[in-house]
Formats: C-alpha cells, sequence, structure tokens
C-alpha cells in the first residue's frame, strides 16, 4: 500500500470512528411494532437513523407486507420508542402529526393498539420522528374527516396563510342534512386581483412529503369533478362581497357553487314529502320528491314506512315546496319555507299530519297543486 493511499484510508477510518462516536453518545430511537411481534423495542432491530442536515430529526422506511401483519387485529401498528415500552419513552397517536391519527376500531367500538398508530394497508412507509418536539410524521396517505376547501383565498378571509388545509383555515364542508351531500357557507370578500379569481379545489386528503417536509394534497378535485392538482384548480371570483354555498357530492367528486343572500326562496325541484320519518331532510335522496303526471299541476310519488312503534299520533308528514336562506345568531342554512299539510292548509311551526301504518306499508301520494291537497292511499 502506497503512503498516499494509506494515509487515505487513516482518514476515513477516523471519520467514520467519530460519527459513529457522536452517533452513540446522541439519543437513540427505535420503531415499537407489529412488524416484529412487539419486541422490545432497542432488541426488535429498527433503529431510527439521524437525518443529515436537520437536527433532531430521525428516520426509518419499513416495509409492512402481508407477513408481518398483526394476525390478531390485522393491519400495522408502531410508535416510536427510546427503546422501551415505558410510557416516558414511547410516542404514538397523541404525537402524531397528522389529527385524528388513523387508529384501529374493532367491530364493538373498541379502540385497538394501546395508541399505536394504524396503518391498513400493506406499504412501504418512511417515518420521521421530530425528538425535539416529539412529533411523528409518516407517508400515509390521511383522509380528511370531511371533504374542505382550499386554495389561495385564506388571507383575504382572515383564515390564515393561503392554501392551508388545516382544521378552521381550510373550508370545512359538513353532511348538514344527512343526504350524503357536504355543504358549507362561507362569505368571500370581492376579489381584488385582475385574473380569473380565487384559486381552490376540493381536497379529500393529504400526504407528508418526506424530502419537503409539508403536508400536501392527495386526492383533490375541480368544481368539475375532474382530477385537480399539478396547477389544475377552480376559480371563484365575487365582484363584491357574497356569500357561497359549496355543495360536494362524494359519487360525482363534482361541488356545486351558488351564491345566496339571507331571505332569499328557493323553489325545490318538485312538492317534497318530509318529516319525522326520514330525519326532516328536503334535499338529496332522503327528500322524497314527488314527480309529474300526465294531468297539469298533479304529482305523484310512493313513501314506505315501517310499522309505527310510537305512542304518539304516527309518522309525522308534511309537503315542502320551497326552501329559504337564513343568516343569523344561529348561522348559515336553508330552512323549509312553503309547505302543506296532507289536507292542503299551510303548515306552520309544530303543524304536521300524520301516518300511522300497523304494519310496514307503501303509500301512493298525489298532489294537487291547485288545492295544495294530497291524497294518499295503500
Amino acid at each position: 500500500m502506497t503512503h498516499a493511499r494509506w494515509f487515505k484510508v487513516m482518514i476515513v477510518s477516523l471519520l467514520l470512528v467519530n460519527a459513529i462516536c457522536l452517533f452513540a453518545a446522541g439519543p437513540r430511537y427505535f420503531l415499537g411494532t407489529s412488524a416484529n411481534g412487539y419486541q422490545v423495542p432497542k432488541d426488535g432491530g429498527f433503529e431510527l437513523m439521524p437525518i443529515p442536515g436537520r437536527d433532531g430529526w430521525y428516520t426509518i422506511t419499513i416495509d409492512f407486507n402481508e407477513d408481518n401483519r398483526d394476525p390478531m387485529y390485522d393491519g400495522h401498528y408502531y410508535k416510536v420508542t427510546d427503546g422501551t415500552w415505558s410510557a416516558g419513552g414511547s410516542w404514538g397517536t397523541d404525537h402524531y402529526a397528522f389529527q385524528p391519527a388513523p387508529v384501529m376500531v374493532t367491530p364493538d367500538g373498541q379502540v385497538a393498539g394501546l395508541g399505536s398508530i394504524y396503518i391498513k394497508e400493506n406499504t412501504k412507509l418512511t417515518i420521521l420522528f421530530d425528538a425535539n418536539t416529539k412529533t411523528i410524521y409518516d407517508n400515509a396517505i390521511q383522509a380528511f374527516p370531511t371533504p374542505r376547501i382550499y386554495g389561495n383565498f385564506n388571507a383575504a378571509m382572515g383564515r390564515g396563510p393561503d392554501w392551508s388545509m388545516k382544521d378552521g383555515e381550510a373550508l370545512d364542508l359538513v353532511d348538514i342534512y344527512g343526504d350524503g351531500i357536504y355543504r358549507g357557507f362561507y362569505t368571500f370578500p370581492a376579489f381584488p386581483g385582475e385574473g380569473e379569481g380565487y384559486m381552490m379545489a376540493t381536497v379529500l386528503s393529504t400526504r407528508f412529503d418526506t424530502t419537503w417536509y409539508v403536508f400536501g394534497a392527495s386526492e383533490q378535485f375541480l368544481f368539475d369533478g375532474n382530477a385537480g392538482g399539478m396547477g389544475k384548480v377552480s376559480y371563484l371570483k365575487p365582484a363584491e362581497e357574497t356569500t357561497y354555498e359549496f355543495a360536494f357530492d362524494p359519487k360525482t367528486k363534482v361541488t356545486t357553487v351558488s351564491s345566496v343572500i339571507s331571505g332569499n326562496v328557493a323553489a325545490l325541484p318538485g312538492p317534497t314529502v318530509y318529516g319525522d320519518f326520514n330525519g326532516w331532510v328536503i334535499f338529496g335522496e332522503k327528500g322524497i320528491v314527488l314527480q309529474k303526471t300526465e294531468q297539469e299541476g298533479v304529482f305523484r310519488g310512493t313513501l314506505t314506512l315501517p310499522a309505527y312503534q310510537g305512542e304518539g299520533e304516527g309518522y309525522m308528514i308534511l309537503i315542502a315546496l320551497s326552501k329559504k336562506f337564513y343568516d343569523d345568531q344561529w348561522g348559515k342554512r336553508w330552512g323549509v319555507e312553503e309547505q302543506y299539510k296532507l289536507d292542503g292548509t299551510p303548515a306552520g311551526f309544530g303543524q304536521a299530519s300524520f301516518l300511522k301504518p300497523d304494519c310496514e306499508t307503501v303509500y301512493t301520494l298525489v298532489y294537487d297543486a291547485s288545492t295544495h291537497v294530497t291524497t294518499i292511499t295503500n
């Protein structure tokens, strides 16, 4: 071996020894996981390595596959630990960067895993741990509890930084009426720019980018239902302060956007049968819309009701023709406006007609628009 080569080998060896010594002197973190049968973590072989250039950050990539799934609860589970299972030295769902953290819920409603993070699918997962804040990240796709709108409108609305997907900053959509459509009512200031308007999209899930160390949108859609992302967005350009209703249909992935004003009255698609039997819903599949017949102003439909088990007069039932938008101390919402009892008299608050079947019954309803009377046969 030449002198120069010997010198290079010695330098590399010294650097390696120094690196090992520095690593050994610092804190060490291990994965406690179902992948090795929940061994004592420091004996399990899954040690997180320091991330160069990011002080106090550690990482590991693990192959969660069919062979190492938990045999009792199925799926995969993990915590980051100091090498033990002690309460003060292990971090799981409470320290997960995305909340609510993914957990496995058994058929009887119990949460399995004792605070471990749950990964349902087989996947090669990269896990990161910020030891400074004891926060856990991984690159699994995380679904939001409900759809939300995100874009470059946040600053203008006073809802945090633009393009935020966080709770309270993005525009949450909720199944308000139990009809399977996710809605939200939000007021936008006039668009100040010269472009096409505020950029936005409907996002369903997020994923932590292990290269840029940020959460990014995963599954997202334009308002027309086409896939979003890669610069593709929808636009909204209010000329003045405007309140909009956003309605996302998870079946079609279409988001309908319409402006609303307090006191606005809008016709329903047709005479709509509703009551306590369907949770007082006039929208979507739960709202039973009577269909036109060949006879002018006459609408027909059917309603199936199980036997009435209560002690009152029966199921409450009404026919609604229109809805009204409210924006008051109780919030923004639609309520029923014009509605009638079965005998054709207008229905006010607390008023209704009744049906009391003693067995499951299919009713035929015929509504006459000229008299507002609804005839029922079975």
